[in-house]
């Protein structure tokens, strides 16, 4: 029994280390360590799943306009584009003819058509040649007119005054749409993003038994689409782990995957070394005088605190052995995107750092993986010409490296992608001047793509707007703001379908229940069950 001197000196350190911590890591983090470390995951017995997939969700800053990224080159959509975006014999400096110098790329129809009605003729940004090949190879679709939405909404609902039908809420805010497409659920107070909401339920269900580091892995920091209740994000860097501060990551010090617990760390010898060892000391003297092993803590905080520490090391060696692999061919790859001597943008190294992380997924032991990468840019307000023509040649060359790299790889690894981009909303149809350094502002609804071996490429999925300005899709006077046909929930299940099932089923444990837990909005806009079939981008059978 211990003594009442020896009681009050534990106390007295006790809360020395809860101050500590607490201004160390943050309330919050504090907060969601614990959860996590104290949550009861409800693992089922069904069998995981045999098969490995991987989504990556491209996000692009600032608002992508896709008004010039697919274009239209016939039909009543290209009669208002070049109403707003005029060409003529002083075009626009904006506008994107349909022959001759900057022209569009034509994009090769499919048997059938493209099935849209406001033009039968499509073409891409002409920086984006890659992408052009990859859509006319059938590697690569565009799902149209897709945004943020809390239910159905027409134009004469939207402009009702007072308006009775609800909308997201601060519609052309940059943060609250990036959040809001993030977590597809704008209504909501934010709590965690569907890719968060999706890792959970496959987690419940046994899909990764065997994980080794997070199901969800950031190569663009921490975002809320990652955030989920007992799958918690794991960060890198585009040159590999970062490590923990005051601790050596020497070669040697975690070497083949030897964990925290086996080798005692070593410090730097810096200021951030020095407050870490002795923070460490200080706990490790409270369990000697307490009598305990390092093994067995008197406070949630102290533990937390070391496993944090543990895991985080841990995961430094994990990740730092998946990524002991060659990779000579992966930056053949995106050497050959972009040229010889050429340096990457951010966007083509981590999504090279995604394709190493594939690469050695073995040693992640997941069966299930979702990447979160990024792009930045994209708020076009003034210089879009120059400035978004450069965005559109940096994310065609990105995404055909990364094509390349992954099928260097492997060539079966392909059909094992889906690589999806997602963006705070489009620009409006109308720029916002006629000079060489105008721009435009922010719109709603846009265009995205889908990537990979799973999907039916070439042709272009849900509804492409008339571009009609102050007509049925436009809610502004003369912008050119498109209301979404498609809801982010209705876009986003798809891949989370494909994400959750093996083969034409759900993983074993999981049924249609759970798309509603990680969509609870997707009944609003269609069957939870069904896929629509303008919305069938991707091919369970492969």
């Amino acid at each position: 029994m211990k003594n009442k001197k020896h009681q009050d000196h534990f106390d007295t350190r006790r809360n020395f280390i809860c101050r500590s911590a607490c201004a160390s890591l943050g309330v919050t983090g504090i907060v969601n360590t614990l959860a996590h470390l104290n949550m009861v995951q409800g693992v089922m017995a069904q069998a995981a799943p045999t098969d490995y997939k991987a989504i990556i969700c491209l996000f692009l800053y600032g608002g992508n306009d896709s008004n010039n990224m697919l274009v239209p080159l016939d039909g009543t959509a290209r009669t208002n584009y070049e109403s707003a975006r005029p060409g003529g014999a002083t075009p626009h400096p904006i506008h994107i003819p349909v022959t001759g110098t900057g022209a569009a790329l034509a994009l090769t129809a499919p048997s059938g058509g493209f099935g849209q009605t406001t033009a039968t003729s499509f073409g891409v940004h002409p920086n984006m040649t890659n992408v052009q090949g990859m859509f006319n190879s059938g590697d690569l679709a565009f799902v149209a007119n897709v945004g943020t939405l809390v239910q159905p909404i027409t134009r004469t609902q939207y402009i009702a005054v007072p308006r009775t039908t609800p909308v997201p809420p601060q519609l052309f805010s940059h943060s609250d749409q990036q959040l809001q497409w993030q977590s597809s659920l704008p209504d909501r107070p934010f709590q965690n993003g569907w890719g968060g909401r999706a890792a959970d339920v496959l987690t419940a269900a046994g899909a990764n038994p065997n994980s080794s580091v997070s199901m969800n892995i950031s190569i663009a920091g921490q975002n809320s689409f990652q955030v989920g209740s007992s799958v918690i994000q794991y960060s890198i860097g585009t040159t590999g782990v970062v490590g923990l501060s005051g601790y050596n990551s020497g070669t040697n010090t975690y070497a083949n995957g030897a964990n925290y617990g086996t080798i005692p760390p070593t410090y730097n010898n810096n200021d951030q070394g020095r407050t870490l060892k002795a923070f460490d000391t200080i706990t490790k003297l409270a369990r000697m005088q307490l009598g305990v092993g390092d093994s067995i803590y008197q406070h949630h905080l102290e533990e937390g605190y070391n496993n944090v520490m543990q895991r985080a090391r841990d995961n430094e060696a994990i990740v730092g052995t998946a990524l002991s692999g060659a990779t000579t061919a992966i930056d053949t790859a995106f050497t050959n995107a972009f040229g010889a001597g050429v340096t990457l943008p951010d966007v083509a190294n981590q999504l090279k750092m995604v394709a190493r992380l594939m690469q050695g997924r073995t040693d992640l032991s997941n069966n299930r993986q979702i990447f979160f990468v990024s792009m930045g840019g994209y708020d076009t307000h003034q210089n879009q010409p120059t400035d978004h023509g450069n965005l559109m040649g940096n994310l065609d060359k990105s995404l055909k490296g990364f094509k390349d790299a992954i099928e260097a790889i492997d060539p079966a690894l392909w059909n094992d992608t889906l690589l999806f981009t997602s963006s705070d909303f489009t620009r409006t149809l109308q720029p916002n001047g006629s000079e060489t350094s105008s721009g435009t502002d922010h719109g709603w609804g846009g265009h995205q793509i889908v990537m990979g071996g799973p999907v039916i490429g070439q042709r272009i999925y849900g509804s492409f707007p008339d571009l009609a300005r102050a007509t049925s899709q436009d809610v502004d006077s003369n912008r050119g703001r498109w209301i979404p046909t498609l809801a982010v929930d209705q876009y986003a299940s798809v891949v989370a379908k494909w994400f959750m099932s093996q083969g034409t089923g759900y993983v074993s444990g999981l049924t249609s229940n759970d798309v509603t837990t990680v969509f609870p909005n997707l009944g609003r806009f269609q069957s939870v069950s069904t896929i629509p079939s303008n919305l069938g981008f991707v091919d369970f059978t492969v």
